[in-house]
């Protein structure tokens, strides 16, 4: 297709050009060779995938032009989990209500947009709380339907979900414009058996305490356990010295 003719174009262009370089420059132009071929070898690796993907393409019938945030996320998630089995993807990220103009409103529901919601604006004759967990239950029911259809595909022994990891995070750690001294987050699967995740509540010391550990820690988990260990990630809080920061939990990992 075109594509696949234009990256052959600029890969061949670029081949050309490096000669005419001093070696000085050849490294930089190599990185961007580099960069084309990743290219190329992704678009003829999607090609190859056609009859998959369209086979695992879904119907969003009118969702395909909403702008009402419940309609777009239930799209969302319909997309993520086809790219998921398809085998376009191994990883996707879905985040709902962002923004204040357009995707952060719920009329639908009945609630003003989340940014009014979090400073404790009322709707329904229902109080802040109550509508958050309205929004909640719309979320966690989408979570629901992605990990029931993964559970019903087979892969290997198992199912696909088996063999996945799914994390659903809090919208805002622990309140509006926080502090994220606290923030919750359900971890659903365990990636092949490499977490200790199922049926547990962990709740780990609060902020500064002893054992305390940053979110950089379930990063660095997830790392260790998806084959690409790391023992730190991102930048330490400079107001925690002392503590052990990015450290692997290991009351999650299997040994």
């Amino acid at each position: 297709n075109r594509k696949s003719h234009l990256l052959d174009f600029m890969r061949d262009d670029v081949r050309r050009t490096r000669s005419a370089l001093p070696a000085s420059e050849r490294h930089k132009v190599d990185s961007y060779a580099d960069a084309f071929e990743s290219l190329h070898r992704r678009q003829n690796a999607i090609g190859a995938m056609s009859h998959a993907i369209r086979r695992h393409t879904p119907d969003l019938g009118d969702r395909r032009y909403s702008t009402t945030s419940s309609e777009v996320l239930k799209a969302q998630f319909e997309i993520a989990g086809a790219a998921l089995i398809a085998g376009l993807t191994n990883v996707v990220t879905i985040t709902s209500g962002s923004g204040r103009q357009r995707f952060g409103k719920f009329p639908e529901l009945g609630l003003p947009d989340l940014h009014s919601l979090g400073h404790g604006k009322q709707a329904n004759g229902k109080s802040k709380e109550e509508n958050c967990i309205t929004i909640h239950q719309l979320h966690t029911q989408q979570v629901a339907k992605l990990a029931a259809k993964l559970d019903a595909v087979k892969e290997g022994d198992g199912t696909m979900l088996d063999n996945t990891l799914i994390v659903f995070m809090s919208d805002s750690g622990d309140d509006h414009h926080p502090r994220l001294y606290n923030w919750p987050m359900v971890l659903i699967g365990n990636l092949g058996g490499r977490l200790k995740t199922d049926g547990r509540y962990l709740e780990f010391p609060g902020y500064g305490k002893t054992n305390h550990s940053t979110i950089a820690s379930l990063y660095t988990t997830l790392l260790h356990a998806a084959g690409a260990p790391r023992d730190s990630f991102g930048q330490d809080d400079i107001s925690l010295s002392g503590t052990e920061q990015g450290a692997p939990l290991q009351t999650l990992l299997k040994t």
